[in-house]
This record gives C-alpha cells, sequence and structure tokens, in this order.
C-alpha cells in the first residue's frame, strides 16, 4: 500500500510537471522576423531631446531649443520673458545656467544650445525663432498689465532690416531683425549644409496660446490668417538666408489646436467655405498655396506637440501611481492612441468624440491630400513615467510607433525624473553603451499575441546582423517568447540587452542560447524592453567557424549614456537625408 501510494503521488506530481510543462509551451508567444522583406525608411531624428536634458544620461539623435520662453527671447541682450509661466517676468533666465562663455555675446542660448548639442554628438539641432511680435528689452522682472507691448519694456521684432547686417547688433535702436540673427548665426556656424551648421528653424511655439501664455503681446485671440501671414514671411527669410535649411511649422499645442487653431476667431467660416476636417488641412494647404507664390518650399516639416491626455483609474493624466495596476495599465495603453483605431482612452478628447484618433493615419491623410512629401515631427511630447520602468516601456513602444508611421523628428519634453524615458531611447540608439543600437532599416515582423510588441531591424541591406526590441508590457508576469528567423542565413548567436526593474541602465544579459534552425526561446522580464542582436557568420569568417556552438555572453551593466557614445561628425544637411533614407523599424504586428 505504501509502495502505491508513492507511485500514485509520483503520478500525481508527474502529472503537475507536464502540465505545468504544457502549459507553459501553450503561452510562449511566437515572434517571426523576416529580414528580407518588409524594408521601409525612417528617420533617426525621432530619438531627440529638448534643451535641458541631461546630455551625459542619453545618445540623442536630435536636439531642440524651444518652448514659450523662446517667443519674446531678444537674441541681441539674451533677455526673455516667462509670460503666464511665471509672472510675466523679463529676466536673463535662458542664459543664467549657460556656459559661461556665452552669458554675454548676442544668441548665447543659441550657441549654448548648439554647444550642447555638439557635446553629445548630436547631428541635428532646431532653434526656435521668433514670430510673436515683441521681444524683452528689460529685466527688472515682472512686467505690469498697463505696460503691454508696446512699451519701454518690449523691442519689435521685424524679420528683414532695412540696411547692412551688423556683426555686432544695435540694442538702442528698440527693434530686432530675424534675418540678421540668421546672419549672425551662420557667420559663426556657417549654413545648414556645413558640419557645424544650425540644421533647421522652427516658426516660434505654440501660437495658439499666445493669448495665455503671452497676453501682453497678444491679447486677443490670434487668427487663422494673421498666423499664416506671419508664417509666410518669417519662412521666406528663412529660405532666403538658407536655402537649405528646414523650415517647422506651426508647434501647435495639442489636440485642441491640430483641430480649430484652440477656437481661433475666423476657423469655424474657413472650415466651412473649404471643406477641411481640421485645421492641420488648412495649414498644410495654405503653405502649398505659399509654395507656388513663393516659387519655393517654405514648410518642410509639420510640427506639433503631444501631450497624453489618458487618465488611470485615479482619474489623473500621466499620474505617479506605480502601485496601481490599473494606472499603470491605463499609460501603457495610452499609446495606442497614436495608430489604433480601435483603442479609446479615458480622456476630455474620447468625450469630446475623439474624431481625429487615430492621429498619425489623420495626420497622414491630411499630408498626403494638402501638402505631399511634408515631414511629421513631434517637438514636444511626453506619455510621464520617466520615473518608473513603466515609462521606459511605453517611450520605447513611442519610438517604434514613430518610426512604423514614418515620423520624421521627434524630440520628448521631459527633464525631471525622466531616466527611465532616456534609458528607452538609449535602447534605440546605444544599447551597448558603444554607441551601437538598432538597426537603420525596417524589416518584417510578426507575432501570435501576448502584451508585447516588436521592432525589428537590420543595417543598411547587410542580414547578417538582426536587431530585435521587444517590450513586455505584462506589469507582474515574465513573458516566455519563441523568435524564429525566416532567413536562409543561417544565424548562431544573440546578445541580449534589458531594460527592466528598478534601475534605468542598459544592461547586458546572458546570451540566448541556442539557436537551433534559427530559432531560439528567451523569458522577458514583466515591464521590460529587451534587444536581441543576432548574428550570422559572415561569408569570409566561415571557415573560422566552431562546432561547438555560440558561446556563453557574461552578464553585465552597460550604462547607455552620451558620454560613452562614439563621437561622430555633425553631418550637413545631404548627409544627414541620405542617413535618414536609410533608416527604418517597424513595430511588430499581431497575425490574425
Amino acid at each position: 500500500m505504501r509502495f502505491l501510494g508513492k507511485a500514485a503521488a509520483f503520478t500525481i506530481i508527474l502529472g503537475v510537471v507536464m502540465s505545468t510543462s504544457a502549459y507553459a509551451e501553450s503561452n510562449i508567444v511566437e515572434i517571426t522576423v523576416t529580414p528580407s522583406e518588409g524594408h521601409k525608411a525612417v528617420s533617426p531624428y525621432i530619438y531627440g531631446v529638448n534643451s535641458g536634458v541631461d546630455m551625459s544620461a542619453v545618445s540623442a539623435k536630435s536636439f531642440r531649443l524651444g518652448g514659450n520662453r523662446l517667443s519674446a527671447y531678444n537674441w541681441e541682450n539674451n533677455l526673455s520673458n516667462a509670460g503666464s509661466d511665471w509672472h510675466n517676468s523679463s529676466d536673463m533666465y535662458l542664459v543664467q545656467n549657460v556656459a559661461e562663455e556665452f552669458r554675454d555675446v548676442p544668441a548665447g542660448a543659441i550657441f549654448n544650445a548648439a554647444y550642447d548639442a555638439r557635446k553629445g554628438n548630436v547631428p541635428y539641432t532646431l532653434i526656435t525663432l521668433q514670430m510673436l511680435g515683441y521681444v524683452s528689452s528689460d529685466k527688472s522682472g515682472s512686467v505690469p498689465e498697463e505696460s503691454a507691448a508696446p512699451s519701454d519694456y518690449w523691442f519689435k521684432v521685424v524679420n528683414r532690416k532695412d540696411g547692412d547686417f551688423s556683426a555686432d547688433p544695435d540694442l538702442t535702436d528698440n527693434e530686432v531683425y530675424m534675418d540678421e540673427l540668421l546672419n549672425y548665426l551662420i557667420t559663426n556656424f556657417g549654413k545648414s549644409d556645413t558640419e557645424t551648421g544650425i540644421k533647421a528653424y522652427a516658426l516660434d511655439n505654440e501660437p495658439a496660446l499666445w493669448r495665455h501664455t503671452h497676453s501682453l503681446v497678444q491679447s486677443e485671440p490670434l487668427s487663422c490668417a494673421e498666423l499664416m501671414e506671419k508664417s509666410v514671411d518669417l519662412a521666406s527669410v528663412v529660405k532666403d538666408m538658407d536655402g537649405g535649411a528646414e523650415v517647422f511649422g506651426p508647434a501647435l499645442f495639442g489636440y485642441s489646436a491640430y483641430d480649430s487653431l484652440g477656437g481661433a476667431p475666423d476657423w469655424a467660416e474657413l472650415k466651412r467655405e473649404n471643406g477641411y476636417r481640421w485645421f492641420i488641412d488648412y495649414y498644410l494647404d495654405e503653405m502649398r498655396k505659399s509654395e507656388t507664390e513663393n516659387g519655393k518650399r517654405l514648410l518642410d516639416v509639420l510640427d506639433l506637440h503631444y501631450y497624453t491626455e489618458a487618465k488611470g483609474a485615479c482619474g489623473e493624466r500621466m499620474c505617479g501611481h506605480y502601485d496601481n495596476d490599473d494606472c499603470i495599465k491605463a499609460r501603457l495603453d495610452s499609446v495606442r492612441s497614436l495608430y489604433d483605431p480601435d483603442y479609446r482612452e479615458n480622456s476630455w478628447i474620447t468625450d469630446t468624440g475623439a474624431e481625429f484618433f487615430p492621429l498619425l493615419p489623420n495626420i497622414q491623410q491630411s499630408v498626403d491630400e494638402y501638402y505631399p512629401d511634408t515631414k511629421i515631427a513631434f517637438t514636444e511630447y511626453d506619455f510621464g513615467g520617466g520615473d518608473h520602468i513603466s515609462g521606459g516601456v511605453c517611450e520605447a513602444d513611442v519610438l517604434g510607433i514613430f518610426a512604423e508611421y514614418g515620423v520624421y523628428f521627434a524630440t520628448i519634453w521631459s527633464f525631471d525624473n525622466n531616466a527611465f524615458q532616456l534609458g528607452a531611447i538609449n535602447m534605440f540608439t546605444n544599447c551597448d553603451g558603444a554607441g551601437n543600437g538598432f538597426g537603420d532599416t525596417l524589416v518584417k515582423s510578426e507575432h501570435s499575441g501576448g502584451d508585447i510588441s516588436v521592432y525589428s531591424s537590420i543595417d543598411g541591406e547587410d542580414e547578417n546582423t538582426v536587431k530585435i526590441i521587444v517590450t513586455n508590457r505584462s506589469i507582474h508576469d515574465d513573458t516566455p517568447v519563441s523568435i524564429t528567423l525566416s532567413s536562409d542565413k543561417a544565424y548562431e548567436s544573440a546578445e541580449v540587452y534589458s531594460l527592466y526593474g528598478d534601475s534605468p541602465l542598459v544592461r547586458k544579459l546572458g546570451g540566448a542560447g541556442e539557436i537551433t534552425e534559427n530559432r531560439f526561446t528567451y523569458t522577458l522580464p514583466a515591464l521590460s524592453v529587451t534587444e536581441f542582436v543576432v548574428s550570422a557568420p559572415r561569408v569570409s569568417e566561415i571557415s573560422d567557424i566552431s562546432l561547438d556552438g555560440a558561446s556563453e555572453i557574461s552578464s553585465e551593466s552597460v550604462e547607455s549614456g552620451g558620454n560613452n557614445a562614439l563621437p561622430f561628425a555633425i553631418g550637413g544637411v545631404a548627409a544627414v537625408g541620405a542617413a535618414a533614407a536609410a533608416t527604418a523599424v517597424i513595430r511588430g504586428k499581431k497575425k490574425r
């Protein structure tokens, strides 16, 4: 009886083991990557940051100087006005923390930005120009309401100077000139097609909010017609001064600005008369007409800002309730408003109809219809969670989606407590701490389900090395995956890098184990971003291949920051364009 009891117990245990094994096998997510298919160019400039980010912590590919302060920035004396952000204060805020050599020179804030970008080996810099109409002339602090522009507290902005440019701007003529600023920058940095030249200029910042952010200058709501007049004039100055520089506009602050320029007084009539869906249609159409009238393209990049409005279970947007699974899930899901027609976020946008969700397909539809070949940029965006792994996973998905939908340029606006977001950028740009990251050519990816996303790539046309980034959005559960490379090449090894847990550093983990017939398995940590660098022997190496299989990769941490990136030259627009044309990435799609 004791024997039979032990036998029965063994049978039960064996059954449990077999059941567990079968359960694990049935829950493996199948991923298939086809390196020879789905090639598509994607810009490297989606991996960008705004000024103010710790450049030693991130390997960025683009850099922007922008924000509310830039609208009233006086480049001649470095004064700026905070507007509603801080008591309409006119002061030296923009240069108070810059390198000492830039504090007392004209355009010091711009010089410092260009210096930061070059120090971080960033190849593409975007600078915001002033289009509001007036800039600060006084640094005495808060400007009283009765001293709204025009007054002694302000200098007028003039796009074209009547006379010769000066190497030292006149601080007593009560005007600042945009063409003189551009000439000053070109004199000091070179044109956009030179190694050190500024690559692009933005037509100010969030004009639909000027009445709120800079009411002492823009006291009435901005009309669509006024914005277009200002935009065309300043854009033409940029192109006259530096024909190769790219122009970004109109820096719309968010969904309601996309829709109606924040309720512009002349929008309803323009929409009705022309059959436009939203303000983006009108803006693109008008800029297309300006090209015909001026004989040259004045707008290169449609400039948008996007901060998620999706709320968690707590009712707050971008909350920090990391002990609440529903709040974490809301952040991870919020990215879907960019691309998924079946998703409805919990926000005021959905409450009002969410007519233009998902955003990216709607934006591309407008570009295709009203101004083909216009590029798309998100020069400010944030989905929150920068101090938690959920923010890192979310950021990785945002970058993958930007890549899949052909976004040209993206610079995150996140400063304090953003380490995990910067870690996600490093996964794409510098996973090994030596300047190597995700590939530059899109390849086809598919997966069978599970709460994951897959983005796969190669470098150029070289299929010998495949880079696969997989995000695991499961909050508590590790996820086993089986990865198959559909190729006639024989892949033999895979390095593994991951962002997970409580550290924002990208860590190099053990190898992926044996690759058999181009297939291997791996278990993704819960809430993680994992990159597999899968390699096949090159033709010249075949004679050296050992039959013993790939060696194990030792575990070690890799701090993927800007200081560890391989240095590279700041290329001109032509070189940058070539790089962009060779760059690509895709988000893996679930099989139906």
